[in-house]
């Protein structure tokens, strides 16, 4: 590397260390000068809106940044009133795209700052900073022989990319060996993105099957089934396993949805078997706070010290006035990982408490027992 590209990245991590928390392009542009060459941020380069809360954006990669593996999602950060957010979503794509582009659904929650934000103001020319690919479960590199996939609302991004990846590569349909069957639900056929890619996925081999959870309205004429629901309705079952995939007892099993989904798919499935299920959550599923938990946590490095009466380390330190790097909420990015230099922490996913000092925790999905430091 010569001394002038050393003195430009210096200067350029410098330059953003200082701007923080605004992109270095947010000011450039400031300038009227255009930022071509930002190695950590993406490019809107088409919007889509097919239905009513659901904000279908794609993205050009900067060069050399790999899309996720099948199933993963990219860190995207979204500044809002001069704060960066940062969220996590699916590309919708085969593995084999190979454009530099990737596609990403946003779900519009209400009151949500991201999604609303993008909702009103995503276009083409937007830049979206990038962190490092997560992700709790992928598809494997050598490729099960069977599978099944279940997906309920949001949880339909990482599982388009997987049964696109699969029917690429001609992994299931005629003449192959392989067997793909995939069952989303949703409230209504209606609401979901990207049905004419799930058409496209059937006519490839794989057996999709899109449930409507509630009955449609027969006196509203847009409320009727579509065909790819062919009569399946209401919430999982054995038989709807039964009905799409037959052979589903050695298939691997990928699930992505809502606790709700994913206890009907225990139900179905028996305990035993449920355990081997491959599952992405998108929602946290944090227990409680046992009564008496909490106490006060010291903030090392910032020098604030402030009560925490049950709530997770991230959020009382947001309480506390600091504002911790975190992504997902969720205990999935780990992104908000520190050391928790003295005293005890609750995994409010487990509910086991950890006592070991000097232990890397993520402070998202930990409480205090009793009074902590943490380095933060």
């Amino acid at each position: 590397m010569t001394a002038p590209t050393i003195s430009r990245l210096f200067s350029r991590g410098i330059t953003r260390t200082l701007l923080t928390p605004h992109p270095v392009e947010h000011y450039v542009r400031s300038l009227g000068v255009s930022w071509s060459d930002d190695p950590t941020g993406a490019t809107v380069v088409a919007v889509d809106r097919p239905v009513s809360d659901v904000t279908v954006i794609t993205l050009r990669l900067p060069a050399g940044v790999d899309r996720p593996a099948p199933g993963a999602a990219l860190e995207i950060g979204v500044v809002v009133d001069g704060v960066v957010h940062r969220r996590h979503y699916s590309p919708v794509d085969s593995a084999a795209r190979s454009d530099g582009l990737a596609t990403i659904a946003v779900r519009r929650h209400p009151g949500g700052v991201v999604s609303e934000h993008l909702w009103s103001e995503a276009a083409p020319g937007m830049r979206l900073l990038l962190g490092n690919p997560v992700g709790e479960v992928t598809l494997p590199d050598t490729r099960p022989t069977d599978v099944l996939l279940v997906s309920g609302g949001s949880g339909i991004t990482p599982m388009l990319s997987i049964a696109s990846t699969l029917a690429g590569e001609g992994h299931c349909g005629e003449g192959a060996t392989g067997r793909v069957a995939w069952l989303h639900y949703a409230r209504r056929v209606e609401d979901v993105p990207f049905r004419d890619r799930i058409r496209e996925l059937s006519r490839a081999g794989v057996e999709v099957r899109v449930v409507p959870t509630v009955a449609p309205d027969p006196s509203d004429p847009s409320g009727h089934p579509d065909p790819s629901s062919r009569d399946l309705g209401g919430h999982l079952t054995g038989g709807h396993l039964d009905e799409v995939a037959p052979w589903h007892a050695d298939a691997t099993v990928f699930l992505c949805g809502p606790d709700g989904l994913a206890d009907g798919l225990s139900d179905a499935l028996g305990a035993d078997r449920y355990a081997d299920v491959l599952r992405e959550r998108f929602t946290a599923s944090n227990g409680p706070v046992p009564e008496g938990d909490g106490g006060t946590v010291t903030h090392v490095r910032s020098g604030v010290s402030a009560h925490n009466s049950g709530t997770t380390l991230l959020e009382g330190a947001e309480a506390a006035g600091l504002s911790p790097k975190h992504g997902c909420r969720m205990g999935i990015c780990h992104t908000c990982t520190a050391v928790r230099v003295s005293g005890a922490t609750r995994d409010l996913r487990s509910g086991e408490v950890d006592t070991e000092p000097g232990c890397l925790v993520q402070i998202c999905v930990s409480a205090p027992v009793g009074d902590v430091e943490i380095e933060l």
